[in-house]
């Protein structure tokens, strides 16, 4: 069985309700595995308009500087309640977004890095936040979203009691499934394995998969787009999270650009991208 770590857990924060969404998820995290929050907030670069600096050029720098200061006051008091007796790290970068936090984690080798999805409502199944979309993109460390699907959800309550796997069969399902067996394992939860295929012979090559992986789970083949059925399946089975792997150009899951964002913006509960 896959051993699975988590030490350090990066919440990138913009100090909006979804941010303490996410921070709320990662608290529970860290208390469960004893690890470390890194919060981060990425200050965009300070400019003013060219007709109104060039009088006061010498005073720019006084004014990005009381602009950080801001920041770094509203960062260091940001979700302080909420985690008290976790240890915290609290870091202000300036720049783009994304880069930002993909540079964070690699620097930091953080474990696993929790971030909300922009939309909600009716917008939700519309909208993915484009740093959000970056990170998922691009991230080496695996990315738990959706962690805030609505600004009015009270999550202290999440558990995770089932996870649902959604593989394609490709090289990324023992990865997949590897992560499921093991916070099965932390959580005592029940694992569901889904594939999305038309094709007669997926069930017996699912059940291998999951022989071969040690995993304890049912599985299911269904037929369909993968991310409406994936959506589905969660919602029927009361999945706590959904675990998706980042597949191939070719799969039939798609790189994450692909069917996972639809997954990511449709699932009714959290998505752990591996």
């Amino acid at each position: 069985m896959q051993n699975i770590s988590i030490s350090k857990i990066l919440v990138p924060v913009d100090f909006s309700r979804r941010a303490e969404g996410a921070a709320r998820s990662a608290q529970r995290l860290a208390v469960h595995f004893h690890a470390e929050i890194i919060l981060l907030h990425v200050v965009e670069p300070f400019h003013l308009d060219y007709a109104m600096v060039e009088p006061f050029e010498s005073s720019l720098s006084e004014l990005a500087q009381a602009h950080r200061q801001r920041k770094q006051a509203e960062l260091d008091a940001f979700a302080a309640p909420m985690l008290e007796g976790v240890k915290v790290t609290r870091l202000l970068a300036e720049g783009d977004a994304a880069s930002q936090i993909l540079e964070c984690a690699r620097q930091n080798s953080a474990d696993l890095v929790v971030m909300p999805t922009q939309g909600h409502s009716r917008l939700r199944n519309l909208l993915i936040g484009s740093v959000t979309a970056k990170v998922l993109d691009e991230s080496e460390r695996p990315v738990l979203t959706g962690t805030h699907l609505e600004p009015e959800d009270e999550l202290s309550d999440w558990h995770v009691r089932h996870i649902l796997c959604a593989v394609d069969l490709g090289t990324r399902t023992d990865h997949v499934m590897g992560w499921g067996a093991a916070l099965a394992k932390e959580f005592r939860a029940k694992v569901t394995v889904v594939h999305v295929a038309s094709d007669p012979n997926a069930s017996k090559s699912l059940a291998d998969a999951i022989a071969g992986a040690g995993l304890d789970a049912a599985s299911l083949v269904a037929d369909g787009e993968p991310h409406k059925v994936v959506a589905a399946t969660a919602e029927e089975f009361h999945a706590d999270l959904v675990i998706i792997g980042r597949g191939t150009a070719t799969s039939t899951m798609g790189r994450l650009r692909a069917q996972a964002y639809g997954i990511v913006r449709s699932a009714p509960c959290p998505v752990l991208s591996v």
